[in-house]
């Protein structure tokens, strides 16, 4: 049976080696969240540029600016999906996505130049 010391050493070392591997899953997460919150900045903005490319005058500007309005609210880690509208978001929210993506579609111009909304 090993000394209680050489066991004590041998879990320090254990420690000591997990709270390393800790360390670098921190990092890890932290550089993932950074990358996150750019790529969500990029996602609002893309999105912002085929909204301008919309028609601006009474009802499409209300639309447009009400869309702008969601935008906001999901950048700003707000949920907007009809699930759980206004809660704070934890990650992504593949619900706030698919409205997002359903409302870019409904604002994109059809192939005649028309709305695909009308």
């Amino acid at each position: 049976m090993p000394s209680l010391l050489k066991r004590a050493k041998d879990i320090e070392l254990k420690l000591h080696a997990l709270v390393a591997e800790v360390r670098e899953l921190k990092d890890e997460l932290r550089q993932m969240e950074e990358e996150n919150a750019r790529l969500r900045t990029e996602l609002a903005a893309v999105y912002r540029e085929g909204c301008s490319g919309a028609k601006s005058s009474g009802e499409a500007e209300v639309k447009y600016r009400g869309f702008i309005n969601l935008l906001d609210l999901y950048d700003q880690d707000y949920h907007i999906c009809n699930l759980y509208f206004g809660r704070r978001r934890m990650g992504e929210c593949l619900f706030c996505m698919a409205f997002l993506r359903k409302e870019m579609e409904l604002e994109a111009p059809g192939e005649d130049g028309t709305s695909s909304s009308g």
